[in-house]
């Protein structure tokens, strides 16, 4: 009885590998999405600080 581990197809291989491929992709365009969202809000919060600024300013 030969028990040797069997090969998988190549193209299960090549399809595994496009699929991680496609996945690494989706993982960085929500990363973008979510480090432009940190910007929006790092830029609203300075935005309210400034006006907080002014306003103290002028009393």
């Amino acid at each position: 009885m030969n028990k040797q581990p069997m090969m998988p197809d190549p193209s299960v291989d090549r399809r595994l590998l496009d699929n991680l491929r496609q996945a690494r992709l989706s993982f960085e365009e929500v990363d973008l999405q979510v480090e432009e969202v940190i910007a929006k809000f790092d830029e609203l919060i300075r935005q309210q600080k400034l006006q907080r600024i002014k306003q103290k300013q002028e009393t």
